[in-house]
């Protein structure tokens, strides 16, 4: 029954009439001053809720497990895993120099047999299936996420906190030495450019990082990727 004291969650099926596809979003219902209660924003329904659902259905309470607020997707075993980090300042290095810029929202992709994939949301809210994703501003960063470490080793991934810590530090915190197959921001055409850019933000004290620099994320067939997208794809544009 829907109160205060109660945390309640509804489940949405979405059928494609054309391809058959069955897709499931969790929303959490929140009140609503003058409607009463609401649907809050939606997700992918994953692994991890099944088996939640199924151990609230069969008493079965040890399948309850908390998970990580920054966790957007992932799958029983915790290996397959789609997470972000809110927007933030950050260091970023290059091979004569280190600047502290702004960094908008990341989202990172992690499966099995995969690369790790990094791109860029607009806006400071939870990203949703429908979000848009960009070219994480960051360098040796290539068309579909992946990237270039640098001098920074990329570690065995398995799920926990310090795994994703590290996929975060591979990302940010490698040293950017080159470009890769594509512009990491509007107007960004060269290695001697994008540092300058970088510069750029940390000399002015930018506190957030100009959504208008950053160029869509897209998939094959030309049309912009969500995270949607990259959840069905299993990592795979």
């Amino acid at each position: 029954m829907l109160g205060v004291n109660t945390e309640s969650i509804a489940l949405l099926l979405h059928r494609n009439d054309k391809s058959g596809t069955v897709e499931v979003t969790s929303h959490k219902i929140v009140p609503a001053p003058e409607a009463g209660f609401t649907l809050g924003a939606g997700r992918l329904f994953n692994q991890q809720d099944k088996d939640t659902l199924h151990g609230i259905l069969s008493g079965n309470t040890t399948a309850l497990a908390f998970v990580p607020e920054q966790v957007l997707a992932r799958d029983g075993s915790g290996f397959n895993m789609v997470w972000y980090t809110p927007p933030r300042q950050a260091e970023v290095h290059f091979r004569d120099a280190e600047y502290r810029v702004p960094l908008p929202l990341l989202v990172y992709a992690k499966f099995e047999g995969q690369p790790l994939r990094v791109f860029a949301a607009k806006g400071r809210t939870r990203p949703t299936p429908e979000t848009k994703l960009w070219i994480a501003p960051l360098g040796n960063i290539n068309t579909h996420g992946t990237m270039c470490g640098g001098n920074v080793r990329q570690e065995e991934f398995r799920g926990r906190d310090e795994d994703r810590a590290a996929c975060e530090g591979f990302a940010v915190e490698a040293r950017a030495t080159h470009l890769g197959n594509t512009p990491p921001a509007k107007g960004v055409g060269s290695q001697e450019a994008y540092q300058a850019f970088m510069a750029h933000l940390h000399e002015s004290k930018a506190r957030t990082f100009p959504a208008n620099r950053l160029l869509p994320a897209k998939a094959r067939n030309g049309e912009q990727y969500t995270l949607a997208d990259l959840i069905r794809a299993g990592g795979r544009p």
